[in-house]
């Protein structure tokens, strides 16, 4: 009998840590604030979905179709072993990897995927490209084919 209760008392106080470990957690702390444009976000109602597979110099689909006004989920997927990212906006900024059009996917790990959502309101030109290292200058980049 005393085998049994002690067993029952062990059972009890398990229990009892497990709950209270589970009370204590804290809550997952939010992510911090980037003063870039957001990469990661959800798309937009009644955006478009465009999958990307990026690569060591090279981005497959390299061209896009969009017409103007359209708001664009870009999907990419890095099929590469090294870390690239995604970066869309007017074509002299993404060349230049600097200016207010750019918005950004950054660090995206072999085989991880991150998305860019973007409004293509202006005129154009637009792209997008991975500017890591010398992977854009190798041929990571496409272009945004935009129809009015």
């Amino acid at each position: 009998m005393n085998k049994k209760l002690a067993m029952v008392a062990a059972v009890a106080v398990m229990a009892l840590l497990v709950v209270a470990c589970g009370a204590a957690a804290s809550p997952t702390p939010k992510p911090e604030e980037s003063e870039k444009p957001a990469a990661s976000e959800a798309p937009a109602a009644g955006a478009l979905t465009v999958d990307l597979e990026i690569g060591t110099g090279k981005i497959t689909p390299a061209s896009v179709d969009v017409k103007k006004g359209e708001t664009i989920t870009f999907n990419a997927k890095n099929v590469s072993a090294e870390e690239v990212e995604l970066i869309v906006g007017l074509k002299p900024d993404v060349d230049a990897d600097a200016g207010d059009s750019l918005k950004e996917a950054e660090e995206i790990a072999p085989g991880a995927s991150k998305s860019v959502t973007y409004t293509f309101d202006g005129d154009g030109p637009y792209a997008f490209g991975d500017q890591i290292g010398d992977h854009y200058a190798a041929g990571a980049k496409g272009v945004v084919v935009l129809t009015p």
